[in-house]
């Protein structure tokens, strides 16, 4: 279900994405991939604590949850160092173009996994964005 909130974040998720990879292809040019992941990195845990202490969250949960957590992680941490030296050896407009096509990837996973479907609408919408990055690679 879409909610107001839910466009919301999403929208604010967007722009804030934005200006991390503007952010990123800057620190790619002037030091190291490995250490501009780990100073991207432990900023965004300090963003994350603050978030903790302003609404009083606890890390308490499931093992199960936690394991999807690190597991999550490790996805994460990979993928944004492939990434950052896509992002050091190339086009930021290219790098984010492909890199962003894990949202298509996402989708058939959800649709394998979790039994999610998607409206003739949203393939088309994929597909665009298929079209897209084809073109923005050029």
């Amino acid at each position: 279900m879409v909610t107001n909130q839910s466009i919301l974040f999403a929208v604010a998720a967007m722009f804030l994405y934005a200006g991390w990879a503007l952010l990123a292809k800057f620190a790619t040019q002037r030091i190291p991939v490995g250490q501009a992941v780990a100073v991207t990195y432990v900023a965004g845990l300090v963003a994350v604590g603050g978030y903790f202490l302003l609404v009083g969250g606890d890390l308490s949960g499931s093992t199960v949850g936690i394991s999807y957590g690190l597991l999550s992680g490790l996805f994460l941490g990979c993928g944004t160092l492939a990434y950052y030296a896509a992002l050091n050896s190339g086009s930021a407009a290219i790098a984010t173009s492909v890199s962003g096509m894990y949202l298509l990837v996402t989708s058939v996973l959800a649709i394998l996994f979790l039994d999610e479907t998607l409206t003739s609408i949203e393939l088309a919408g994929l597909g665009f964005a298929v079209v897209a990055v084809v073109l923005l690679s050029q």
